[in-house]
């Protein structure tokens, strides 16, 4: 299984994600960045308006949570991804971690 580091893509062959590569345009995670400090950045991504990204998020997360439940339903949760700045300028962030929480949630 391959992964694009920026976008989250996923597929079967090393050849299909280095072409994925060559075309893939995100730098960072969709949403709105919220913090950014020197050493890193963290975005707040709409399950509701970004589903598609917010349900590969989920399912990167369940190869390392085996209780994870969460995979298609993400509209009503926020999610809150921490990207690491690469030191080498040409490169873009990285994804360190994230949390979700409901949206209507009271904390």
């Amino acid at each position: 299984l391959y992964i694009c580091r920026h976008c989250l893509k996923y597929v079967r062959k090393r050849k299909s994600i280095n072409a994925h590569h060559a075309k893939c345009t995100a730098k960072h995670p969709p949403g709105d960045k919220i913090y950014e400090d020197h050493r890193v950045s963290v975005f707040e991504v709409d399950g509701r308006r970004q589903p598609v990204y917010a349900q590969s998020l989920c399912l990167l997360s369940k190869l390392f949570l085996d209780h994870k439940t969460l995979y298609y339903d993400t509209e009503p949760f926020l999610f809150y991804v921490v990207c690491e700045h690469s030191p080498n300028p040409d490169d873009h962030l990285h994804i360190v971690g994230y949390f979700s929480k409901e949206r209507d949630s009271p904390e």
